[in-house]
């Protein structure tokens, strides 16, 4: 099977195309498409050229940061939505199947009166969750369903959606707060948790994400589904379980915690909560990983990497650059 991953510079992406070097390298031949090797997906004829010779298109990418996206909402709507429809379009020509991968970001916040965010309604009793965006990054995320639908339904577009809840693992840009933290962490520095560190995240491992991924490929053409672990936890259990992985040579201390009592933060999700039972169903996919065990593989890794987290590009320049908040000040100054 001849893969196209967009985005392949990107955390999950990156981990993906990991998972199927080591897991189905006889199976598979994985190709790439990035903005960091001069490959534009608002570039039609380049994602035409790209899409048409492969069997599968995992579709990452885009840009992907929520605060960068209040800053300056227009190269997320340029990207993102412009990029997915040249995407929806070279893969209806050539036939091709696509995973788009979305986000939980699409659902806001939990709903007063929902214990889950669902797709649909499921067996359960769980019903359909609403999309609400909260941000300019999440509407990119909702349009770009929608399109996957709308093709779907009017062209025949042989695709289907997966939905990732909170991400952390091996390689995640240091801007996230898992890898920030660890960074304070091992420095020293202090953490400041604001809006009183009450909101709450389904937090999956990325290693786990990238196996319910390749088991989307085999969803019916239109079905969107979550990649959930179906409990959430808090920033301020976050710490907590953060504190218990630390090594016994990692003094810790509590007094370096701020938990700071702000306004709520524009964008900001209070509480996400995903309903993994139709993954479970459809896939027989489950999250293996528990926080705990996800945080110290994360940290085994940091530490192990020398200290360092990947450094996204900037959405405003679209330029890729990695670990560039690493850089010596001799680095910097050249």
């Amino acid at each position: 099977m001849k893969i196209l991953v967009t985005g392949m510079s990107g955390f999950i992406a990156t981990n993906f195309f990991q998972f199927l070097n080591k897991e189905h390298r006889d199976e598979v031949e994985c190709f790439g498409f990035d903005l960091a090797h001069g490959q534009d997906l608002r570039d039609q004829a380049a994602v035409e050229e790209a899409v048409k010779n492969v069997d599968l298109v995992v579709h990452f990418g885009g840009l992907t940061h929520v605060d960068s996206s209040i800053n300056d909402p227009r190269p997320f709507l340029e990207t993102n939505i412009w990029g997915t429809f040249n995407v929806l379009q070279a893969a209806t020509k050539h036939k091709v199947k696509v995973i788009q991968i979305s986000s939980s970001e699409v659902y806001g916040a939990t709903e007063k009166g929902f214990e889950y965010q669902s797709e649909d309604r499921h067996p359960l009793g769980h019903y359909p969750h609403p999309l609400n965006a909260h941000s300019p990054y999440a509407f990119s995320k909702t349009a770009q369903e929608r399109m996957c639908y709308a093709w779907w339904r009017t062209y025949g577009t042989n695709v289907r959606i997966v939905r990732p809840f909170n991400q952390y693992g091996v390689g995640q840009d240091i801007r996230k707060v898992i890898p920030k933290f660890m960074s304070l962490i091992k420095e020293g520095k202090p953490i400041t948790i604001y809006g009183g560190g009450r909101q709450k995240r389904d937090w999956v491992f990325v290693k786990d994400t990238c196996l319910g991924i390749w088991e989307a490929r085999n969803l019916p053409s239109g079905e969107v589904i979550n990649l959930c672990t179906g409990t959430n936890h808090s920033i301020l259990e976050l710490v907590e379980l953060i504190k218990k992985t630390m090594p016994k040579d990692i003094q810790f201390q509590s007094q370096l915690v701020q938990v700071a009592q702000t306004d709520e933060r524009l964008g900001e999700v209070e509480e996400t909560k995903g309903d993994p039972s139709k993954a479970e169903k459809l896939l027989g996919w489950k999250a293996q990983t528990t926080l705990e065990e996800g945080l110290k593989k994360t940290w085994d890794w940091f530490m192990g990497s020398g200290g360092n987290f990947y450094l996204g590009g900037d959405p405003k320049t679209t330029k890729f650059s990695a670990n560039e908040g690493f850089q010596s000040k001799e680095k910097k100054q050249e």
